[in-house]
């Protein structure tokens, strides 16, 4: 069906719409191949150039691939992190039938940099474990992941093998380390060259990255961190709540303000 050429909306980002609607339908399924541009083309009535920006945009999402010399290609869904329930990566794949693995790029004894010594409550000269692993689910690379904890809440941990199992399911189960909450921040980024080689993408794509620390249940800082997601496959899901404060405006013109 043609496009509407008298609609204000950019014939591309209408048929970015479209697209996307038959991929949130079904009706375009990951891993099935786009018809060519010309025949894109020749559907909606518009031209091949803006049905090449509308695939571009739609690359730059994450919702299509490009195989060169193949063809576009619907992507494997994106996969979400749930920023409300503290679950490490391996736990959160493997709840949604995925398989992890990790490259260990790094994992010793370390004395932190006094911002992470800072964020832990630690003395500047306390010794952490340091563990930089780079996570693949489906032995695709998606998360590279900078952690810093207290050796001495979590001695021998630089020895333990973390290719497979989880880091958080380790400290509950063999270190008796509670985790209850994290403070956290989000923000958007983009991949420079040591990370374009390790995720195997082009400097400059969009990433996300999340900083922060963990906290036992008896409030205790144990877990510094820093992960740079490939924004192409991840969505981050939050729960939002409208708090209403009422705040009462000095009275000066006898009508009462109420802000909430």
């Amino acid at each position: 069906m043609a496009l509407d050429k008298n609609n204000p909306i950019p014939l591309y980002y209408q048929l970015v719409e479209r697209l996307k609607e038959q991929i949130q339908l079904g009706d375009l399924k990951p891993g099935d191949q786009l018809p060519s541009e010309r025949e894109l083309s020749d559907q909606h009535g518009i031209s091949r150039m803006t049905v090449r920006q509308a695939i571009a945009y739609l690359v730059q999402q994450g919702l299509l691939e490009v195989k060169r010399g193949i063809g576009t290609f619907v992507a494997a869904p994106k996969l979400a992190h749930d920023t409300l329930h503290l679950l490490g990566f391996t736990e959160e794949v493997i709840q949604r039938g995925g398989a992890v693995t990790s490259q260990v790029l790094e994992q010793s004894l370390v004395v932190p940099s006094a911002s992470v010594a800072g964020g832990l409550k630690l003395d500047t000269d306390a010794a952490t474990v340091k563990l930089v692993r780079l996570r693949l689910a489906e032995a695709v690379p998606l998360l590279l992941e900078t952690t810093f904890l207290p050796a001495a809440l979590c001695a021998g941990l630089e020895t333990e093998d973390l290719t497979t199992q989880s880091l958080y399911s380790l400290l509950e189960t063999k270190y008796g380390l509670h985790l209850k909450y994290a403070r956290q921040t989000l923000e958007a980024t983009i991949a420079n060259e040591y990370e374009s080689r390790l995720f195997g993408i082009e400097v400059g794509t969009a990433m996300i990255l999340l900083e922060g620390v963990t906290y036992l249940e008896t409030d205790q800082p144990v877990e510094y961190f820093k992960a740079v997601y490939r924004g192409d496959r991840f969505r981050f899901e939050l729960n939002s709540q409208r708090s209403i404060q009422v705040v009462e405006m000095p009275d000066v013109t006898g009508i009462k303000v109420v802000l909430g």
